[in-house]
């Protein structure tokens, strides 16, 4: 039996971009606000610098029709046919990976953990498992369209440690741009499954209906900037036209706020 989507009510008291506060984020984690924004987070060498490393390195590509090229890992790949030991196990060699951009370039991931751990007031660290750490802090480059999905830990991987999360945030540092198009669409309408006892529900691809007259926060990405909005809100990636000799290099994870109000980060 399949899992039932029950249409969720909007909860956004803003659509526009805040700052990064302690109060901000609180308020995006309770998905309350749609976005924030950190603007001017890397210098324009910085981006160029990251954006010619990551074409560089150890880049994969993601079994959907959309070309989306990688390098690091993403946790929910392991959901349906491997195990949590699998996943654990290959974090060392993905997070080699993206340690070799950063030696090229500059550090992203512990730029932004910075910049949370000072305007959160509990610990901010990887998620984990016991003792072994997740993955953070995957590299994309693509153009083209990411089709309406959601990421929401406690229905996605209910059986991990982030599945105890009671808020769950995307960010993404972008250092490329496109020269049109490619703007992503959050919709207010938080991801509100019934599901099937043992049944993970498919949540990319998801059909429009689920998000018709919901409201909407649409952004561009910035070469330089981070945006960070909340992934329990269904949200798609138009597809769009390259620079020259370019495409949108990002890097980005999930954030998660724990019981104890800690947050996690992974990807």
């Amino acid at each position: 039996m399949s899992a039932v989507l029950e249409r969720a009510q909007p909860t956004w008291e803003s659509t526009a971009e805040h700052e990064l506060t302690r109060e901000n984020l609180a308020l995006l984690l309770d998905n309350r606000i749609s976005a924030i924004r950190i603007r001017g987070f890397a210098t324009p060498a910085e981006c160029a610098g990251f954006a010619a490393a990551a074409k560089k390195g150890r880049m994969q590509y993601y079994n959907v029709s959309d070309r989306i090229g990688y390098i690091g890992l993403a946790q929910y790949q392991y959901r349906w046919n491997r195990t949590k030991e699998e996943f654990l196990a290959d974090v060392p060699q993905a997070r080699a990976d993206v340690e070799e951009v950063f030696a090229q370039s500059f550090d992203p991931l512990a730029r932004l953990m910075e910049r949370l751990q000072a305007a959160w007031d509990r610990p901010v660290d990887f998620a984990r498992e016991g003792e072994r750490p997740y993955f953070a802090g995957i590299i994309r480059s693509t153009s083209d369209k990411i089709d309406l999905h959601v990421d929401w830990a406690p229905v996605n991987s209910p059986d991990y440690a982030i599945g105890a999360i009671d808020g769950q945030l995307g960010w993404n540092f972008f250092a490329e741009e496109l020269e049109s198009g490619g703007h992503t669409t959050v919709y207010n309408a938080p991801w509100n499954p019934l599901v099937t006892p043992g049944e993970i529900p498919k949540s990319y691809g998801l059909d429009h209906a689920l998000v018709e007259g919901a409201p909407r926060f649409t952004y561009r990405a910035t070469a330089g900037d981070v945006v960070i909005f909340n992934t329990r809100n269904p949200h798609e990636v138009a597809p769009g036209t390259c620079m020259p000799g370019g495409s949108r290099v990002s890097i980005g994870s999930f954030v998660g706020r724990m019981p104890a109000g800690n947050l996690v980060l992974w990807a």
